[in-house]
């Protein structure tokens, strides 16, 4: 072929893995070949000209020839601002880079170069002259990627345009389109990134950009400084706060789209030293997947929570964390037991799920539009199950309770640290204690843990603190096949090591023995040991159930549960 910078070997050994693998066909193979000596291309770029295999999977192949890290998805690209610091501080031209898909970024004592194709190598000719004594860490990126992160730099220029102008209303910078692309990227990225949450966070030289990603938080992107009030002021008018306010709290919502679904995205400001921190709640508006099967209840549990959700009165509360998938639980619940021969009523802050069938209402307390308001006036609305987002205070509480004594079932939340706390919690709100025995149902609590990357976990040994307390040992020598697992990272889970979430849970069911207990206002030990005798399972001893069936690690299982009485 004529281009010169083309390694025969790596071509050959591209097709013949391809071949190999059935992908290209042996006629395929000569058709993009020959459009490559035609047209003076390089293999991969002629295959992915013919459309013969889609890129990805095409430059997967290449990335493996290459013995190269594939960057595929938006939130593994590089970030532009450190790209054009870097070619500052090497004389590169950022022009130069884009034209050639050539993408350094600096750290320390090594350059980290993302790229767009592993055959033009004579590309990074200019960029070794530079770094000599530094180490070099190659990537390759997929066509789509390599447009962002040029599209990334792009707009960063722009922005640093603007800012770099003698203009100080804030108030119509946010309205400028290159502050306008750049929430709009971070909002995209971080969705497709699968993020619950986008933290803003202003410090006194930069504004730091963070997202929560399976319950973690990493740090996504930095600007300088002087850029946030028109980012905080861009998101205020996207969610409908007053972009002047900048001394008390504010909140407000706004919709967005990432291809073919909607997110509802709520935001939250509060001020702090250097301005204000703002976050941005993820939220989709519409879950294929709500099933209660799918949230990792085990047989046990499952069975219990279906048959809480076919009682015709009495209360489910289910405890936890803020952001511990209280409400999705409630959800899924509703989901499962709706047959449409009901009436479900909700009424929650916001409003987070839409479900069709249901009767969803959201409580403006600014307006006096409250849960108790709510709740009285759904009571006068012949429903059968009621679901309140949360019980906030003894009114909401006494009406929640009356609701289930007049024949109701009523789901709602509460913010305990476990199942059993939540009989003293009501107390100490003001809820009388015959009351709750009389119509407390069912009790659950839960949290979230990573669940294990099937890709790249490795078997693990049995923990050895296992042997040292008989009741675990006891509980998990009944595991069949126990598969002890642990965390190792790997391109799938960008290093992670886990990827996505499982609940672990611990459920009450109110016995008789428990009714008289909660009654008599007995001390919190004695209802833990009266549900004990009833069969309950800690969230600890959930969580090292799951742990051992290689769904998690024992050190995601502990990190969750530290506070936890039983861990």
């Amino acid at each position: 072929m004529p281009n010169t910078n083309i390694s025969e070997h790596h071509q050959d050994k591209l097709l013949a893995a391809l071949l190999d693998d059935g992908v290209l066909s042996s006629e395929q193979a000569k058709l993009a070949e020959d459009t490559a000596g035609k047209l003076s291309l390089d293999i991969l770029r002629a295959l992915s000209r013919l459309g013969l295999v889609g890129d990805d999977n095409l430059y997967s192949y290449a990335a493996d020839v290459f013995g190269l890290e594939l960057i595929n998805k938006i939130h593994q690209c590089p970030g532009s601002v450190m790209i054009i610091d870097t070619c500052k501080d090497l004389g590169l031209s950022i022009d130069w880079c884009i034209s050639n898909s050539v993408f350094p970024i600096q750290d320390g004592d090594s350059i980290h170069v993302y790229f767009g194709n592993p055959f033009l190598q004579n590309q990074l000719t200019p960029l070794r002259q530079l770094v000599n004594e530094k180490k070099l860490h190659k990537y390759l990126l997929t066509p789509a990627m390599a447009v962002s992160v040029a599209d990334d730099i792009t707009s960063e220029r722009a922005v640093s345009e603007l800012f770099g102008q003698s203009n100080s209303d804030m108030a119509a910078l946010a309205e400028e389109a290159p502050v306008i692309n750049l929430v709009n990227s971070v909002i995209e990225r971080a969705i497709y990134a699968e993020a619950s949450d986008i933290h803003v966070e202003p410090g006194s030289k930069n504004l730091t950009i963070r997202l929560r990603v399976d319950g973690k938080l990493s740090e996504f992107m930095q600007q300088p400084a002087s850029r946030f009030q028109a980012i905080a002021s861009r998101i205020k008018l996207l969610s409908g706060m007053d972009i002047a306010e900048r001394r008390l709290p504010q909140d407000g919502r706004f919709t967005s789209r990432a291809g073919s679904r909607e997110y509802d995205i709520r935001v939250s400001s509060a001020p702090d030293v250097n301005g204000e921190s703002i976050v941005m709640r993820l939220l989709p508006k519409q879950r294929d997947e709500l099933s209660i099967d799918g949230l990792g209840f085990a047989e046990d549990h499952l069975a219990m929570i279906r048959q809480w959700g076919k009682l015709s009165n009495g209360i489910i509360l289910v405890t936890g964390p803020t952001g511990s998938g209280k409400s999705t639980t409630l959800y899924a619940l509703l989901a499962d037991v709706q047959s449409g021969d009901e009436k479900i009523v909700t009424v929650e802050d916001p409003v987070e799920y839409q479900l069709p069938g249901i009767t969803q209402v959201q409580a403006k307390p600014e307006i006096g539009y409250t849960f108790a308001k709510a709740l009285r006036t759904f009571l006068r609305q012949d429903p059968d199950i009621i679901m309140v987002g949360e019980i906030r205070d003894k009114e909401t509480a006494d009406i929640a309770i009356q609701s289930s004594l007049t024949g109701h079932l009523v789901l709602s939340t509460l913010h305990t640290n476990d199942a059993c706390s939540v009989f003293p919690r009501l107390s100490d709100i003001g809820v009388e204690s015959y009351l709750t025995a009389a119509t407390i149902q069912g009790v659950q609590a839960q949290r979230l843990v990573r669940k294990l990357c099937e890709h790249c976990s490795v078997s693990a040994p049995k923990p050895n603190f296992l042997e040292q307390n008989p009741e675990l040992h006891s509980l998990l020598e009944n595991v069949s096949s126990p598969d002890w697992k642990q965390a190792v990272g790997c391109e799938r889970c960008q290093g992670r090591g886990y990827r996505g979430r499982v609940g672990i849970y611990e459920l009450i069911a109110v016995t008789p023995a428990l009714r008289d207990l909660v009654a008599a206002k007995a001390p919190l030990k004695d209802i833990r040991a009266s549900a004990r005798a009833s069969g309950f399972r800690s969230l600890l001893e959930d969580g090292l159930l799951k742990a051992a069936r290689g769904l998690t690690s024992v050190d995601e299982v502990l990190r969750v549960c530290s506070s936890n009485e039983d861990a």
